[in-house]
């Protein structure tokens, strides 16, 4: 394997045939950002926001496919 791959190195590895094989190197995808939140176990007892979540899942309701 080259330097670039040392080993224990994370790869994924594919068979093309019994002679012929394609590993890639995995890397860490940059892309993704992480946003760390607060555990919330509990939410507090809310009467009118219970009235809007109960509107918000019975629209959902109506925009979904019946059931094969």
């Amino acid at each position: 394997m080259p330097q670039e791959c040392p080993p224990h190195s994370a790869v994924t590895i594919q068979q093309l045939d019994t002679n012929t094989w394609i590993v890639k190197r995995q890397t860490a995808d940059r892309s993704i950002k992480l946003v760390p939140f607060k555990i919330i176990e509990q939410l507090p007892d809310d009467p009118e926001w219970d009235k809007t979540e109960l509107a918000l899942a019975v629209h959902a309701a109506k925009n979904l496919p019946e059931p094969e």
